[in-house]
């Protein structure tokens, strides 16, 4: 049976050990520096577990917290970190030994964990024009575009203050009805930070039939599917 891990680490030293460390456990390893702009690739894939490296953990949470632990919640989960001092691998989760290694962890926690998407809404990059606007009655709204867009909601391009948790009224130009779409605030990447494109992912609200269709035709899935997605948020 192939066991496939998502290893979480940024561009560097400890990136290298772990994956020395991981070529002699017998699985496949998937990499990624972020949290928050994961690759179609990354996506596509189902794992049995997850490898967070502790100070990408650590950094990643400073801006989106609530995002992060939705994102890991219902994997199996190890937390590494180099110990410098002794030149080994640090390995913490749940029901662990004192002398646990990373190969325990995948023995114990991922080889018998049924495999999952790592989000199950698929997002696509696909770039629409739309008016963000801060509530219902916004004279100057952000005109924007999307960086990518799923069944769930878009990440939207956007060098304004935001919250996680806020509200916002969105309205794409590529769809003919005019109405606001309704959607929440669920991650915030910030101007000038970690080389990744600022903006807003956004999860979409009580979506009118019209909009769904719409939004269905531009991923090319069946709105079927889309509403499905809808009601299983």
């Amino acid at each position: 049976m192939e066991i496939r891990v998502l290893l979480f680490v940024q561009e560097g030293s400890a990136k290298q050990k772990y994956l020395d460390a991981l070529a002699g456990c017998g699985v496949n390893v998937f990499v990624t520096s972020s949290f928050s702009d994961l690759s179609d690739e990354i996506c596509n894939q189902t794992y049995h577990g997850l490898l967070l490296d502790l100070p990408t953990k650590l950094k990643a949470i400073k801006d989106n917290k609530a995002y992060v632990y939705h994102l890991v919640e219902k994997f199996p989960v190890s937390h590494l970190q180099i110990d410098t001092s002794a030149g080994k691998i640090r390995c913490f989760y749940f029901n662990k030994t004192s002398e646990s290694s990373l190969l325990d962890f995948i023995n114990t926690q991922c080889k018998y964990f049924s495999p999952q998407r790592i989000r199950e809404d698929v997002r696509k990059e696909i770039h629409l024009h739309l008016t963000v606007y801060k509530h219902n009655n916004d004279k100057r709204p952000e005109r924007s575009v999307t960086k990518n867009i799923s069944s769930k909601g878009c990440f939207i391009f956007s060098t304004h203050r935001w919250k996680e948790g806020d509200d916002i009224w969105i309205r794409f130009k590529e769809i003919k009805d005019s109405s606001l779409i309704h959607a929440q605030i669920r991650t915030v990447v910030k101007w000038g930070g970690d080389r990744q494109i600022p903006g807003i992912g956004v999860e979409f609200k009580n979506l009118s039939q019209f909009h769904t269709e719409a939004l269905a035709g531009v991923l090319g899935i069946t709105k079927e599917f889309f509403s499905t997605n809808q009601l299983a948020r």
